[in-house]
């Protein structure tokens, strides 16, 4: 498992940019205030590493803070060979096997209205500037994947991610709580899911399978019945008097009996339908109540807000009274300030002052000259950076600009020489700069006839570079000439195209004059020609020819920018000093008169020390109650509001129930009118029906018998049939429904059987397999187990956990938990959470739970995330947290408030001091670092 090595915060909350901040140690401490970024810190490495963030947090909350597109996160981790083989390296898999360190990358970038993350792996310590461009960004999947092979397995994920208080507090966890954890983090509950979830679709299918039966008993009973209508088809007497009877007495008895059936379920529904009525109308009542009760409350709450505002308004026009009055008062008694210090500063030699101050005057202008001719510096290479970094075309010089903008007011299509200049080799950049530095102003006209215009123009703004009417396109070519490292976007001069051609590039000058060419020039842009040779050597910050020149241009002016910044910063200090040195001088010379008018003017200075105190006394008390009026008024103003939201809400509630309360009522009317009119006219036809109709038992019997009248009239129709024929006994229809039913009936059965059989065999199958899997269980248990009696030993703690019985049975199952027991200093055991720990033993009991999860076959390692461990200790047990944190191997970051003991302390190697946001600037401050010093690291 690796460890981390620093890290960088690019736009992360509110900080700008953080660069290598180090993490090499093995127990960080992350100190602050509450609210300083401490678990903002955190939550920004579990981000680099694909987790999620604490407390219901994400990521995209973080990089919303600093309102900018995008934000980076950077570590750097080591790579270094496990044991003594060189290619065991933690990333080995991602393809690194010879670099001992690895940067990881993860970009959040706002991607229309959404915020997306991507992550990136280099080998080596590379810096964000050289990724920018990268192609091979990784998903979040993938990258988990490839940290999981480098030893973040989905176990230390699922313990780094745990949320802040929950690391120190595994000691509170219930037995089967922790054995539920345990099996979470060694990844044995998934498979428990999964046999749960295996039995769920067994108990279904059994379910499925007595349904299949109860309908296989019904087609059963079904085919019987067809069996007998083929035995007695024969019976011609038989089927003629059944003929009749369903005809004459069976068919229209049905028929009665349907119909008053029908018009039976018919008046149960009316009745059913009233009362929901009933019911409406008693909660229409209460909304009504409930709404007048709303409107009251509507109307108190904007009676109080009058109120306030009211008083508000009288309180703020009797505090401007109060400042009217107070202002000439207080300028009176600044008066009197500014002549008493006035007169203690007199009494030097007034022309020897006078002196000093025309020098110090005279130095204060030239600073100011010097600060202003800087910062108008940086104000220049500030913008040409603005507008390279914007995208858009390099600056230009004025006279190139203003000559541009007049070929383009008269519509004459052009380009400069350095719009259609690109150089492909980077290496070879500042010999191009240094040729053509000279004709980057140089005009190309698209058309030839634009010539004369283009001249005139030219004349009148006095241009002093050439216009070239008469380009071609530029050949391509592939020699040691400087023209094959240029590439032209259009047509250029003739003649600079022959000149670039004329140039080879050579190596040195030493190279220059072994070649045979009369005209060369090397990288650093020492030109020979036939006049000689001399350096066209020009700035990088003033390169203007292509892409490549663009970006060295931007480099090399940002590279520029902090000496300019720290010499216009020694100036300010420069001049702030002679500037109070100014007025010192000044102050001496006016306090000789000061004196004078200060006695002069006493009694009307007391006057205005006696008149001011009771005003100001007033303006304090009406300035507490305007305070006080604007919170209630905020106050009065979220109630009213609120309150007119729910008056409204209930209105319209109450007209949207009333409106569906009149549409039920209109259509139970209706129905009522029309099932009562149909009722009338079936009594009217029913006078004359037999007797045993109206016998509900007899009815009964008959519908038991025959069900219902259309399935009398399919036998009547079948009767027909079979009567219509000349051999009625023979008759195929009859033979061939029964062989039909009875081969369904057979193949069903057959299905049913074996679908039986494979359920049986799937419930025996998955319970030996959870039967075998409880050795896996086992084995978890036994290796946690080892694990945190291993970590006991370290710290000094007797740790025990109570035998658990795992048997292959569902109760069981559920109700199996992990009892742990520790023994502190030869005392009894106590349990995880029983009472009779103290606060430092609580920390070290849930510290042992927590790291023996991280602990696997080939040993600890890693990173772990604690928030806030030393919380409530006092020192004796913030010593043997620390002592503890010392003899494992994992490498620890912590957080700490400020106000602890500075014991918590004592176990860092590296303390990170986090600082709040100030109210009045854009970013946070940066993150402090502390590290112990080496010999106190050995010594401790």
């Amino acid at each position: 498992m690796f460890h981390i090595k620093s890290l960088e915060l690019v736009h992360w909350d509110y900080w700008q940019r953080i660069k290598n901040i180090p993490l090499d140690a093995k127990i960080i401490t992350i100190a602050g205030q509450n609210g300083s970024g401490k678990t903002t810190l955190l939550d920004a490495m579990r981000t680099l590493f694909g987790l999620d963030c604490s407390m219901g947090r994400t990521y995209k909350h973080y990089a919303r803070h600093s309102g900018q597109q995008s934000a980076w996160l950077r570590a750097v981790v080591d790579n270094k060979p496990i044991g003594r083989q060189l290619s065991n390296r933690p990333f080995r898999h991602s393809g690194f096997f010879s670099d001992d360190e690895v940067t990881l990358f993860c970009q959040v970038q706002k991607n229309g209205g959404d915020w997306k993350r991507q992550y990136l792996m280099r080998p080596g310590n590379v810096e964000i500037e050289e990724v920018t461009e990268a192609t091979d960004w990784l998903g979040v999947e993938n990258y988990r994947k490839r940290l999981a092979s480098a030893g973040l397995s989905p176990a230390m994920s699922k313990v780094l991610a745990l949320e802040q208080g929950e690391t120190d507090k595994l000691c509170e966890y219930a037995p089967r709580q922790l054995l539920d954890l345990v099996f979470q983090v060694f990844g044995d509950k998934e498979v428990l899911d999964a046999y749960d979830e295996a039995k769920r679709h067994q108990r279904d299918t059994e379910v499925e399978l007595k349904r299949f039966e109860t309908e296989l008993e019904t087609s059963r009973t079904n085919l019987e019945g067809l069996r007998l209508r083929v035995a007695n088809h024969h019976q011609w007497s038989d089927l003629n008097k059944e003929k009749r009877e369903l005809h004459e007495e069976v068919l229209p008895a049905l028929q009665y009996h349907e119909a008053r059936e029908k018009a039976a379920n018919n008046s149960r529904m009316l009745r059913e339908a009233k009362k929901p009525l009933v019911q409406a109308d008693g909660q229409l009542a209460e909304k009504r109540s409930q709404l007048a009760a709303q409107q009251r409350a509507l109307t108190d709450a904007q009676k109080q807000e009058t109120e306030l505002e009211a008083e508000g308004g009288q309180l703020a026009k009797r505090l401007s009274e109060v400042n009217t009055r107070l202002k000439p008062l207080e300028s009176l008694l600044e008066q009197r300030d500014r002549l008493q210090k006035l007169s203690a500063d007199a009494g030097a030699d007034i022309a020897e002052v006078a002196k000093q101050l025309e020098e110090k005057e005279a130095e204060l202008a030239r600073q100011k000259s010097a600060r202003e001719a800087v910062s108008s510096k940086i104000a220049g290479e500030m913008a040409t950076i603005s507008a390279l970094q914007g995208k858009t075309s390099m600056p230009e010089p004025e006279a190139q600009r203003l000559m541009r903008r007049a070929l383009r007011d008269e519509g004459i299509a052009h380009a400069m020489l350095s719009d259609i200049v690109e150089v492909t080799d980077p290496k070879w950049q500042g010999a191009v700069e240094g040729v053509l530095g000279g004709y980057a102003s140089v005009v190309l006209l698209e058309n030839a006839k634009d010539a004369p215009a283009a001249y005139r123009l030219a004349e009148k703004e006095r241009y002093r570079h050439f216009i070239v009417p008469d380009c071609v396109n530029a050949p391509v070519v592939k020699d040691d000439s400087l023209l094959s490292v240029v590439r032209f976007s259009g047509k250029a001069p003739g003649w600079l195209i022959d000149q670039l051609e004329r140039i080879e590039r050579v190596d040195s000058v030493d190279e220059g004059f072994k070649s045979r060419s009369d005209e060369w020039i090397t990288p650093d842009a020492y030109h020979r020609e036939r006049r000689g040779g001399r350096s066209l050597f020009v700035e990088a910050s003033r390169y203007r020819f292509g892409a490549a020149g663009k970006t060295q241009r931007l480099e090399a002016i940002q590279k520029l920018m902090p000496a300019l910044e720290k010499r216009e910063d020694e100036l300010t200090l420069a001049i702030s000093k002679l500037a109070a040195e100014v007025g010192g001088l000044k102050a001496r010379i006016a306090g000789v008169d000061a004196a004078k008018e200060l006695s002069a003017r006493q009694e009307e200075f007391e006057e205005a020390v006696r008149a001011i105190t009771p005003l100001k006394a007033e303006r304090l008390e009406v300035g507490a109650r305007l305070g006080e009026l604007q919170t209630l008024s905020k106050n009065a103003t979220v109630n009213r509001t609120r309150a007119d939201t729910v008056w409204q809400n209930a209105r319209m509630a109450l007209s949207e129930a009333e409106a569906g309360m009149r549409l039920n009522h209109r259509r139970q009317i209706e129905q009522r009118s029309e099932h009562a009119k149909a009722l009338l006219d079936m009594r009217r036809g029913w006078r004359a029906v037999p007797g045993a109709w109206k016998n509900p038992n007899w009815r009964g019997d008959l519908v038991a018998k025959h069900q219902n009248a259309h399935q009398v009239n399919l036998r009547l129709g079948s009767l027909e049939h079979s009567l219509a024929r000349e051999d009625w006994e023979l008759d195929p229809t009859v033979i061939d429904q029964y062989a039909r039913l009875h081969e369904q009936l057979e193949a069903r059965q057959s299905e049913t059987e074996e679908r039986r059989y494979q359920n049986n065999r799937a419930i025996e199958a998955t319970g030996n397999a959870r039967g075998a899997y409880i050795e896996r269980l086992r084995y978890t248990i036994k290796t946690y187990t080892k694990n945190i009696r291993e970590l006991g030993a370290l710290a000094g703690i007797d740790v025990q956990a109570d035998p658990v019985r795992l048997e292959n049975d569902d109760v069981q199952l559920s109700q199996a938990g992990l009892h742990v027991r520790f023994k502190f200093d030869g005392k009894d055991q106590i349990g995880m959470n029983d009472g009779e720990a103290s606060g430092g033993q609580q920390v070290m009991k849930s510290l042992v739970l927590l790291i023996g999860l991280l602990k696997s076959e080939e040993g600890s390692g890693g990173f772990v995330f604690i928030d806030e461990p030393f919380a409530h200790l006092d020192i004796r047990n913030i010593q043997l947290v620390g002592e503890f944190l010392k003899n494992t191997d994992a490498q620890y970051l912590m957080t700490t408030p400020l106000t602890h003991n500075t014991d918590v302390y004592d176990p860092s190697e590296l303390t990170l001091i986090t600082s709040k946001k100030k109210k009045d600037m854009q970013w946070a401050q940066p993150i402090f670092v502390l590290q112990r010093r080496k010999d106190e690291a050995k010594a401790a």
